[in-house]
């Protein structure tokens, strides 16, 4: 990983947010009074007619979004993911997933990356949250480019979309094989494969590299398109027997283990799925690099869960038998 190339999903957002408004008109931005950590106080400042700060009230803030958008804006709704998904959640649906509205929603600081401020702050669930309620899209960005690509898809599809943004810088995750496609392979072993998405592909694609030196060559796929997921993932994994790991900064429920199991099942797939993610729990205070390590996420602990799950696997491939 190239250090020089490190930068946040918050970062990044801000200055999408402002290429997008000088062609768009449509797009005004809403933030529950965290204008700073979302960075959006610079589109405020040169957008003010277009800029509102509701307060600390996420619920009332989705439902001033829902009157923008019948009125023919395109509202991007901005604040930290557990006050959005949790707070908001009924509002979400009823106000603007029901009605098919076109709204943007954005959840920063997801998983555990608002470490020390434990788990009223920490988002563990917001995918599985966002990803059942009926027609919205959901993406998870690895890396700066991939939230560019995140957006622009968002802004130019009708309906409500939720996108997943982290805190804290990472380095940009460079594929094998580029993709206009919701995911990306981003690198290509002999071995088996490995799911992730979010700014953890970093940490995934590190612990491969590692263990590409000990002759595990592991094939790691970031997903950036949870809901929908696309048929061509089905080809990636394998369409006879899919057998591969998830790795993912979310509960191992509700998350892309279970999308990407829904589609095989769909596709009648037999697999078998080695979830890599946050146990059924609520996070806890630590810093978020302690946190990562604790829960087996990152560093040596992510390396050898890989390892271990490696040997495991290659005993049995074909689920079919």
């Amino acid at each position: 990983m190239n250090a020089d190339s490190k930068v946040s999903l918050r970062d990044a957002f801000g200055e999408i947010v402002m290429q997008l408004a000088v062609d768009d008109p449509r797009l005004i931005v809403l933030d529950a009074d965290l204008s700073q950590s979302t960075r959006t106080a610079v589109f405020r400042d040169k957008y003010p007619d277009r800029y509102l700060n509701v307060g600390i009230a996420e619920q009332n803030m989705v439902s001033v979004a829902a009157g923008i958008a019948l009125g023919g804006g395109v509202p991007l709704v901005n604040t930290f993911a557990a006050f959005l998904t949790r707070r908001a959640a009924d509002q979400i649906a009823m106000s603007v997933a029901y009605p098919n509205l076109d709204v943007k929603f954005f959840g920063f600081h997801a998983g555990v990356n608002l470490g020390e401020d434990g788990a009223t702050q920490q988002s563990v669930e917001d995918l599985g949250i966002m990803r059942v309620i009926p027609g919205i899209r959901v993406y998870s960005p690895c890396d700066a480019r991939d939230l560019s690509w995140s957006m622009r898809k968002a802004i130019n599809s009708h309906g409500p979309t939720y996108v997943r943004l982290a805190r804290f810088p990472s380095p940009a995750v460079l594929g094998a094989e580029d993709s206009t496609l919701g995911f990306r392979v981003l690198r290509r072993g002999e071995g088996s494969i490995v799911l992730t998405t979010g700014t953890l592909a970093s940490e995934v694609l590190d612990a491969a590299e590692h263990l590409a030196g000990e002759g595990v060559e592991l094939t790691v796929i970031g997903v950036r398109q949870i809901k929908p997921l696309e048929l061509e993932l089905v080809e990636q994994l394998g369409v006879r027997a899919a057998s591969f790991a998830v790795v993912e900064e979310h509960n191992v429920h509700g998350g892309l283990a279970d999308a990407a199991s829904e589609l095989l099942d769909r596709c009648n797939v037999p697999h078998r799925i080695e979830r890599i993610g946050i146990p059924d729990r609520f996070g806890e205070s630590g810093s978020p690099r302690a946190l990562l390590e604790h829960l087996g996420l990152a560093g040596d602990a992510l390396i050898s869960r890989l390892q271990q799950w490696d040997r495991s696997n290659k005993g049995h491939v074909d689920v079919s038998m």
